[in-house]
């Protein structure tokens, strides 16, 4: 085994770290819970417009209340009139009969519109119950996704670890320059993580550009545990 052959062993473990840590940001529970999030927000914003109008329901079915109130009492006060015996003229009796006609009328009329009232009111009623359902539906949901984050994370997190603690065998083999000089690389994200490759008979395993002639026989003549990078990329090249 060549003296560099752990640096790609360690990048190997790294790149499984790397893939991990992208699955753990990406899982699609994730997006599902922020879509459920999104439902919650859309429901909360509904519950307040529909609690918004069952107040005024409410507002207009105790004034229309107080109007039949009025109105019945007034038709009550004409009808103790026109059969009290009090009045006794055939014309005093006919207005008062058209009156009272008219009170009653004008009291069906207020009747008729609070029960129409009560009918909306029922049915906004109906609404929020429906939105209150949903809610918790969406809250149930939104429990379940946030513990299957919580275990995938806690499973992603135990993977991680098992490959930080395998990486440290291989990683104490290397000389600090080139530890040190990998994990620079490792941070440019135009290298993907890979900071380090092989070379195969002068072809450059990370850009895959074959190096010309005068630069391979350099190369090769460098010294085992020397710093070389590709000309083209810059990984590491590991002889």
């Amino acid at each position: 085994m060549a003296l560099l052959d752990p640096l790609l062993e360690v990048q190997d473990l790294d790149l499984q770290a790397d893939r991990l840590s992208k699955e753990r940001v990406e899982l699609p529970e994730r997006a599902a819970l922020l879509a459920c999030e999104a439902e919650l927000r859309e429901n909360e914003r509904l519950v307040v417009g529909v609690q918004a109008r069952l107040d005024e329901l409410a507002r207009d079915e105790r004034a229309v209340a107080g109007e039949v109130s009025t109105v019945a009492a007034g038709a009550k006060d004409v009808e103790e009139r026109l059969y009290s015996g009090s009045v006794t003229a055939p014309k005093e009796l006919e207005s008062l009969q058209d009156e009272l006609r008219l009170t009653r009328e004008k009291q069906a009329g207020f009747e008729e519109r609070e029960l129409e009232i009560m009918e909306q009111i029922e049915g906004q009623e109906g609404e929020l119950a429906g939105l209150a359902e949903r809610c918790g539906d969406a809250e149930g949901r939104a429990g379940e996704l946030q513990q299957a984050i919580c275990d995938a994370e806690k499973r992603i997190d135990g993977e991680i670890e098992v490959l930080t603690e395998k990486r440290e065998a291989p990683l104490s083999t290397l000389p600090a320059a080139f530890t040190e000089r990998y994990a620079a690389l490792r941070d440019k994200p135009r290298l993907n993580g890979k900071a380090a490759v092989g070379l195969d008979g002068g072809l450059c395993l990370g850009c895959r550009v074959s190096l010309p002639r005068v630069d391979l026989s350099r190369i090769l003549a460098e010294a085992e545990d020397a710093l070389v990078p590709c000309p083209h990329c810059s990984r590491l090249l590991v002889r």
